[in-house]
């Protein structure tokens, strides 16, 4: 069961401590008085989802012998100006390298953006979420 302990260790920093006692320094935006040291919690939540989507559309690409030689993908959110300022848009670009089929990929982001990714689930019921994909071969 997943589980999690945030401290407060001065000014406007926290450690945030997983069940498997791995750290997350975060702080608030420069803009409320963060001094840049850590990632702030709603950048967490952009890195989280990137973080899930990866795990799913690798995992599925390998079973399904692909030969992916790298991952990765860039998020871009968009919050309410008004309070809760919570994100109302996400846009993901992955782009993924190696000799892969278009076919399996094309399913492996659609199934994981609208299916498999617990993350993606969540936001998508308050932002809009979008992706897009790019295969690079080499």
């Amino acid at each position: 069961m997943p589980h999690a302990t945030v401290r407060w260790i001065g000014g406007l920093k926290f450690e945030g401590v997983d069940s498997n006692g791995h750290l997350t320094l975060m702080e608030a935006h420069k803009n409320y008085g963060g001094l840049g040291e850590g990632t702030t919690p709603m950048d967490l939540f952009l890195i989280a989802l990137g973080g899930c989507a990866g795990i799913d559309i690798v995992t599925m690409l390998e079973s399904r012998k692909q030969h992916l030689k790298s991952y990765e993908v860039t998020i871009d959110g968009e919050r309410r100006e008004e309070y809760p300022r919570f994100f109302k848009k996400i846009a993901l670009r992955f782009v993924l390298k190696g000799d892969l089929d278009d076919n399996v990929v094309d399913r492996a982001v659609v199934l994981t953006m609208t299916k498999v990714c617990p993350i993606a689930a969540m936001l998508s019921k308050i932002a809009e979420v979008t992706w897009s994909y790019e295969i690079v071969r080499e």
